[in-house]
């Protein structure tokens, strides 16, 4: 019997069939989908070392090990960060124990999560920390080549990468998932991937999950049009659906085989499939594969990369009022409490009367709290289109994801609401729904950049949305953030990625304003201060100790304490700081009401 020939030998003799999904196939085997899948290593490896030998008998030339997912960063989510060795090397036994030495063992290395800076809060350089982590750990268990899989942003892709080429000098495979138009999550082409896997020292990159097979030959093709790597190919069984609880997916093994043949004859040197198949697939598409011998195409030619930039950004003072506004003349704004239920009479009545005593702008902030109110978009609406006053929208990205956010505020620009104050909210376990998730899947820099691709008439993809919106973005901070040279970096990078204008939270005294402005002038972006009247000396104590970035003076504290009517001081001492901002230095203010 022939010896097994080293994983990069193999690539060059022809087309490998790898195997199909493993976390799907745990969960039609009982395991529940909220489960951690590579837990399963320790507390079930009956099962899993079953499901390698299945794919094994089936044909499989590759077992993927059940590690997708993990890293340290996903197995802290079940309180097993510090088991990231011991699945991992656990993995690769099973998976070894199972192939009886027919197959080659990949670990598999799922992606992150979360977004990476600045979109989200993990650097390159811990998300490296991760992935190295998690690599070692397989290589140390046995792994005979390293599968980096269903990455869909290029910064990840390329750390990851590199994370794998800095740490083992196994053979890697890295693999990219891709939209149903063709292009990946994030907006780059197949050619762009082929190039950074090249780059970055892969010996095989693919497409894998997300699309099913018709799709991903399409997906192949374009890839090989710039392939000097051998590909990879691991489309779903179709798409999914919930049938009696279960994640059910609709591809017969029929489908697969025949597509696992066009796939290697575009180009795919390893060939496998992923969520919803099962060796039932893996086996057809073995027999498929060995009815007739497949040349692989290889085709090395160099294509242009369709780069899709946008248009140029609409000038400020084109964009709303408060946008020709900003700089050029002192703005005054009312926060403004949005209507906890769904008639919006009240609201609007008090909102008429505030205009009638001169008020051009509200702010909707507590949009920002974990209470169930109507949507702040929609009242904006309302109060533009009944009212007359422009409203500016406070956005978190706590309650959405990445597309749900982009989706607000394509509706925010369809309602003519341009004006967006970028802000950290309060997280949801605090609110009317103490047991809601708390998502933040962009953090406030990721929102300005979003908010600056569709100024240009792009989404964050890159993929047009017609005409440029025209949003006027803001972004906050606070006193304790601006008195460190890292909270003005920090905002500096709001302010580069897009963000007009900064509003800094509650101030009580002018030098205090004169700090912060004098703090953020290096910006170069107009300053707008907020202004609170104190209702009582309790309120000031509990603003000064229990609320992050509000610093109330002693001196007023004191003062509010021995006052007899401590309300009345507050307005006075609010009103006093609201005349005298104009001459500080402030463009504008907004009035916080007391209750």
């Amino acid at each position: 019997m022939r010896k097994r020939p080293e994983f990069r030998e193999r690539l060059a003799e022809g087309v490998i069939l790898s195997d199909g999904a493993i976390g799907t196939y745990l969960h039609r085997r009982g395991v529940p989908l909220d489960h951690c899948f590579p837990q399963e290593c320790l507390t079930a490896p009956e099962l899993v070392e079953a499901i390698h030998r299945e794919y094994a008998d089936a044909g499989a030339e590759i077992l993927k090990t059940n590690t997708y997912g993990a890293h340290r960063l996903a197995l802290e989510r079940y309180g097993l960060a510090e088991q990231v060795r011991r699945i991992n090397t656990h993995a690769c036994r099973l998976a070894r124990q199972a192939s009886e030495g027919r197959c080659y063992v990949a670990g598999s290395v799922g992606p992150l999560g979360v977004p990476l800076a600045p979109l989200g809060e993990i650097g390159r350089a811990h998300a490296a920390e991760i992935f190295e982590e998690q690599i070692r750990a397989l290589e140390e268990g046995g792994a005979d080549l390293i599968l980096i899989e269903t990455i869909s942003d290029l910064e990840e892709f390329d750390v990851a990468l590199a994370a794998a080429r800095r740490v083992t000098d196994l053979p890697v495979v890295i693999e990219k998932t891709f939209t149903e138009d063709g292009r990946t999550l994030m907006g780059e082409l197949p050619g762009e991937v082929v190039e950074r896997a090249r780059a970055g020292g892969a010996d095989a990159v693919g497409a894998n999950c997300t699309v099913g097979p018709q799709r991903m030959l399409d997906i192949v093709q374009r890839m090989a049009e710039r392939a000097e790597l051998p590909l990879s190919a691991m489309p779903t069984a179709g798409l999914p659906r919930l049938v009696d609880g279960r994640v059910d997916y609709h591809a017969e093994p029929g489908y697969m085989a025949r597509y696992a043949r066009l796939l290697a004859e575009a180009g795919a040197t390893i060939v496998g499939a992923c969520c919803g198949s099962t060796p039932e697939h893996i086996a057809a598409m073995r027999a498929e594969l060995d009815r007739a011998p497949v040349r692989v195409r290889r085709v090395r030619r160099s294509v242009a990369v369709e780069r899709r930039g946008g248009a140029e950004a609409c000038p400020l003072a084109e964009r709303s009022r408060l946008g020709a506004a900003l700089g050029r003349e002192f703005v005054v704004a009312v926060e403004f409490d949005l209507p906890r239920g769904h008639d919006l009479e009240p609201s609007l009545a008090a909102a008429r009367r505030l205009h009638d005593l001169g008020v051009e702008f509200f702010l909707l902030a507590d949009a920002l709290q974990p209470r169930l109110v109507v949507s702040p978009t929609v009242f904006a609406y309302r109060v533009q289109e009944q009212v007359g006053v422009e409203c500016v929208l406070a956005y978190s990205s706590r309650d959405k994801n990445v597309l749900g956010i982009q989706s607000d505020l394509l509706a925010a620009h369809v309602f003519g609401v341009h004006d967006v104050l970028v802000a950290d909210a309060e997280v949801a376990n605090f609110g009317d729904y103490p047991t809601a998730r708390t998502l933040y899947d962009v953090g406030t820099l990721g929102l300005v950049r979003i908010l600056e691709a569709m100024n240009r008439g792009v989404d964050l993809a890159g993929n047009p949305i017609g005409e440029p919106t025209r949003f006027v973005p803001l972004v906050s901070t606070d006193l304790r953030e601006v008195a460190t040279q890292e909270g003005v970096a920090r905002l500096r990078a709001h302010v580069r990625a897009g963000a007009v204008a900064v509003v800094v939270r509650p101030a009580f005294e002018l030098a205090q304003v004169e700090e912060a402005i004098a703090a953020l002038a290096p910006l170069q972006v107009p300053v707008i201060c907020s202004v609170l009247p104190l209702r009582s000396a309790e309120q000031a104590e509990y603003l000064h100790h229990e609320v992050p970035g509000i610093r109330v003076p002693e001196g007023l504290r004191r003062r509010l304490a021995a006052a007899a009517d401590p309300a009345e001081v507050g307005l006075m001492v609010a009103r006093e700081l609201l005349h005298a901002l104009p001459c500080s230095g402030a463009a504008g203010a907004i009035v916080v009401p007391p209750y």
